[in-house]
């Protein structure tokens, strides 16, 4: 990963969370998911997915997200 892989992924991120601020929550999932695939072990943006899927009523799967963040935290991965 470089710089230029990182910015990228900024990128994605604040486009979710503008989408995210916007209600678009479905585009937002996807932009969260387009900055994983960049940095797939970037806790802070696995919580903010969760955070938008509690919104669209996809708990479970949110769930999911938040237990992932929470051991990349724990572990200092985060």
């Amino acid at each position: 990963m470089n710089a230029e892989d990182i910015k990228q992924e900024q990128k994605f991120v604040e486009r979710g969370n503008i989408l995210d601020s916007q209600g678009k929550y479905e585009m937002a999932i996807a932009a969260y998911n387009q900055a994983l695939e960049i940095v797939p072990d970037d806790a802070d943006v696995i919580f903010d997915k969760g955070e938008t899927l509690v919104k669209l009523g996809r708990v479970p799967e949110a769930m999911k997200c938040f237990d992932a963040a929470t051991q990349m935290y724990v572990s200092g991965m985060g």
